[in-house]
Formats: structure tokens, C-alpha cells, sequence
């Protein structure tokens, strides 16, 4: 009975399966949306916007070709400007508590009492950024979200493709590895190598659970694995550079000179912790490790069995 479901799924027609792909991914951002919008929401709920932001750009990306090209620039640069409103507001929470969990695991008072202050810092910022992101979520409020997606569903329908799901997916996924597996042999000379290779892994990372949810396979199941433990080894390292970067940027913009020199001097920290996650990043990234993803990766573009 299970393998019978699992073969339907595969024949089913590629632009139904992208119908009904878009307009769930589109639905959870519209819910997202209206967590966000009730006043002043839970750093969960900004994050869960954040992430179906970028899942839905992902979907959007997967299923390009059934996409009109004025409605996919109008969906990726609203939900880019959404995902980046939501990103300042999620990194600031990330970040104050970040510093209030080391201000309680501190030996030192001293040292203790200066994180415990850097959050309070920290915290009073949560309303600026709180307000980029309201003022984004009234845009898109106002913008006919809905109707946008109505008349994406009904474009993506009448897309005049025959193709089934399984046939769509294998062909779209192996353009997609391609791509990634030229950044494949970056061995991280600099930190702009590891940037790129986390934003890479992420896009494929995110588009093939677009297919592994509509077509699934033991390939693609094991790659989104593997892709998203990369992810997760990169972003401890590109987590500490933003913080670094951004609490650069508040101490350059503060006024009051006691903030200021507190904001210099994290960013400091996160710079070194920045270099101590580089060198274990790098000593991760071993040569076995990336053969090992390039054999799964090219699984893929040999060809797949059903899940």
C-alpha cells in the first residue's frame, strides 16, 4: 500500500505538485506574517518567519519554470525584504541572549556584570529593529498578499508542461548539483569562501526538501543530510562574523560613549571567536569529507530510486 503511494506520488503531474508546493510554502508565510503582526511577538515567531521566508523562495526557485517571470521578481524581492526584516530583528534576539547566558556562566563578577550589561544594551535596541520589521509586515499587508498568490496558482496550473513529478525533480535537481558541486572543491583560502559555500549549500539544501517532499528519494533524502550538517558547521563560524560586524556597526552609530566602547569591545570577542570557528571549520573540512559529499551529490545526477 506504502509503495503504491509513494509511485502515484511520483507520477503525479509536475505542475500540480508545484500548485500545491507554492501555495503551502506561501500559506505558512502568510500565517507567519500575522504572528509576527500582533504587537510584539516572540522571538520564535519572527525566527519561524524568517524560515518560511526562505522556503518559499526556495519552492519558487525549484519550480522556476512553471513561475511567469514578473510574478517570481515580485515574490523573491517581497520575501527577501521580509526575510531580511526578520533577520536583524532574529539576530538581535540571538545575540542578547547569547550574552545573557554567558553572563550567567561567567567565573569572573566582573566580567559577568559587563555581558549582564552588554544584553540590557542589547535589549533596549529591540524596539528599532522590532519596528523595521513591522513596518515591512504592513507592506506586505498591504500589497494584496493574497490575491499576489491567486493569481500565481492559477499561472503556475496553466503552465502548458506535461512532465511528471519523479521526471521534473531528478532533471531540475541535477542543474541545481551542478551548480553547487563548483563550489564543491573551495578549501576555505578566506572567509568569503566560507560565506559563499553556506549561502550555496543552504539554496541547495532548501530546494531539494522542496523535492524530497513532493518525489522522495534515498538519494536526496541522504544529501539534504548531509547538506544540512555543513550548513550548521559553516554557521557557527558565519554566525560569529555577523554578530561581529553588527555589533561593529551599533558602536560606530552610538552616541552615548560607555555603549560605545561595549559594542566595540564584543565585537572584538566575536572577531576572535570568528578565527577560533575558522580554524575548526577548516580542519572539518577535511578532503575525505568533501569526496564524501561529492559521491552522494553525483548519486543524484546518475540517476534515483524511490524512498
Amino acid at each position: 500500500m506504502a509503495s503504491r503511494t509513494v509511485r502515484a506520488a511520483h507520477a503525479a503531474a509536475a505542475g500540480v505538485v508545484a500548485s500545491r508546493s507554492l501555495q503551502q510554502r506561501l500559506a505558512t508565510v502568510a500565517r507567519a506574517v500575522a504572528a509576527v503582526a500582533t504587537g510584539n511577538p516572540r522571538a520564535e515567531a519572527v525566527h519561524r518567519l524568517r524560515i518560511s521566508a526562505r522556503r518559499a523562495t526556495a519552492a519558487i526557485t525549484a519550480f522556476q519554470p512553471f513561475v511567469p517571470r514578473r510574478q517570481r521578481r515580485w515574490f523573491k524581492k517581497s520575501l527577501r525584504r521580509i526575510r531580511r526584516a526578520a533577520g536583524e530583528a532574529r539576530d538581535l534576539d540571538v545575540l542578547t541572549s547569547r550574552c545573557r547566558a554567558a553572563a550567567a556562566a561567567r567565573q569572573s563578577a566582573a566580567a559577568g556584570v559587563a555581558r549582564q550589561r552588554l544584553a540590557e544594551m542589547l535589549a533596549k535596541k529591540r524596539p528599532q529593529t522590532r519596528r523595521g520589521l513591522e513596518d515591512e509586515i504592513t507592506r506586505v499587508q498591504g500589497c494584496g498578499w493574497k490575491k499576489q498568490t491567486a493569481a500565481l496558482l492559477v499561472a503556475v496550473e496553466s503552465a502548458a508542461m506535461t512532465e511528471t513529478i519523479d521526471s521534473y525533480a531528478h532533471r531540475r535537481s541535477r542543474r541545481l548539483v551542478r551548480r553547487f558541486l563548483d563550489h564543491l572543491d573551495d578549501r576555505f583560502r578566506d572567509d568569503r569562501e566560507i560565506h559563499r559555500m553556506r549561502i550555496a549549500t543552504k539554496k541547495l539544501r532548501y530546494a531539494l526538501e522542496v523535492f524530497a517532499a513532493a518525489a522522495p528519494t534515498a538519494e536526496i533524502a541522504a544529501c539534504v543530510r548531509a547538506l544540512r550538517r555543513l550548513q550548521s558547521r559553516l554557521g557557527e563560524f558565519t554566525d560569529h562574523v555577523a554578530a561581529a560586524e553588527r555589533l561593529k556597526l551599533w558602536s560606530l552609530r552610538e552616541a552615548d560613549d560607555h555603549a560605545r566602547r561595549a559594542f566595540a569591545h564584543a565585537s572584538r570577542q566575536e572577531s576572535v571567536s570568528a578565527k577560533r570557528a575558522r580554524r575548526t571549520c577548516i580542519r572539518w573540512w577535511t578532503a575525505s569529507r568533501r569526496e564524501t559529499l561529492a559521491r552522494q551529490l553525483k548519486r543524484i545526477l546518475r540517476g534515483k530510486k524511490t524512498a
